[in-house]
């Protein structure tokens, strides 16, 4: 079942009734209304359009608005719940059925939460992995690690952000959302040790490709039965065969080392013969040798999965669980 941080629906204007103008943001052009906009940034994103000159409904928010319930995520299951929580808000009432039958989502935010004690070491380890450094860019934006495909065609862009969640939540601007929930230590302890993995799908080709589905209605996206994020890391990272030395690798001079060490089948005389091979007559070859058998001691004593195999079990096995709860 997909879940989701964010969502963008579009509607009909017909399904909304305003009810307090004066919480509106009013937009004239000449003379003449062209739409009401509502933006709400405080204890969550919540943004309300209705578009008189589109004669459009567009509704945004983020999983906060969830509040007790945010570690569930949007979902086929509470998606009703969260529009019904914008009309408790007091400054609209939404036709919440109708909507839900003829509306459309034009832009998710596909979220994954997985347990991983060290995010900083994950994200090492897959920036490590990345297959192609051209097609996948990886950057640090806001502090989040992100990797995005490097296309200017906007409907196969796709960028993915991994980052601590726990720590993401305990940052000023989250303080006001915290306060509102009933229990807040246990919430925060729920997002102890998990990474989020967080796809950005901000056009409807975007979500019609990673998610494999034809039009964008609530039942097609919210009942998906893909999981975009694992795809995505499927196709940028190396193969599982070829990740386990890289993992293991504290910095670019063991990288190359265990290169080496892996075109040489893991054989220190084969390594030897290499180093004498393209060495000078002067180079001492047994001190050379010395950090190559220090680092083939340290990958025959910490055996650990490719990371592919590992990230692969976390993803899936989260989305399996899920499934059988939505059952």
């Amino acid at each position: 079942m997909i879940r989701l941080d964010k969502i963008k629906i579009v509607s009909s204007i017909d399904y909304i009734k305003i009810i307090d103008k004066n919480r509106f943001d009013i937009h004239y052009k000449e003379n003449d209304i062209v739409s009401y906009k509502f933006t709400q940034l405080q204890p969550f994103l919540l943004y309300v359009e209705a578009n008189i000159k589109n004669q459009e409904l567009i509704i945004e928010f983020t999983g906060k608005i969830l509040r007790d319930n945010y570690t569930s995520l949007i979902n086929q299951s509470n998606i009703k719940n969260c529009l019904l929580s914008i009309n408790e808000i007091g400054f609209c009432l939404l036709d919440v059925e109708d909507i839900l039958i003829s509306g459309e989502i034009v832009k998710v935010d596909v979220t994954q939460d997985v347990p991983y004690p060290d995010c900083g070491e994950l994200t090492k380890m897959i920036q490590a992995n990345i297959s192609n450094f051209r097609k996948y860019l990886p950057r640090i934006i806001n502090g989040n690690f992100t990797i995005e495909k490097n296309v200017v065609t906007k409907s196969y862009k796709c960028r993915l952000t991994v980052y601590d969640k726990n720590k993401e939540l305990k940052r000023v601007e989250n303080k006001l959302f915290l306060s509102q929930l009933s229990d807040k230590q246990k919430f925060l302890n729920y997002f102890e040790g998990k990474v989020r993995f967080e796809m950005n799908l901000n056009s409807k080709e975007q979500i019609r490709k990673a998610l494999h589905i034809t039009d964008l209605s609530f039942e097609s996206v919210l009942s998906a039965n893909v999981n975009p994020i694992w795809e995505f890391l499927d196709q940028i990272l190396v193969d599982a065969d070829s990740t386990d030395i890289t993992a293991k690798c504290d910095d670019l001079k063991e990288l190359l080392r265990g290169a080496l060490l892996q075109v040489c089948d893991y054989d220190i005389k084969k390594v030897e013969a290499q180093l004498r091979l393209h060495s000078s007559p002067n180079t001492h070859i047994s001190q050379t040798l010395k950090p190559f058998r220090e680092l083939l001691k340290k990958i025959n004593n910490t055996p650990i999965l490719p990371l592919k195999q590992t990230l692969q079990s976390l993803l899936l096995e989260i989305m399996i669980f899920f499934a059988a709860v939505a059952i």
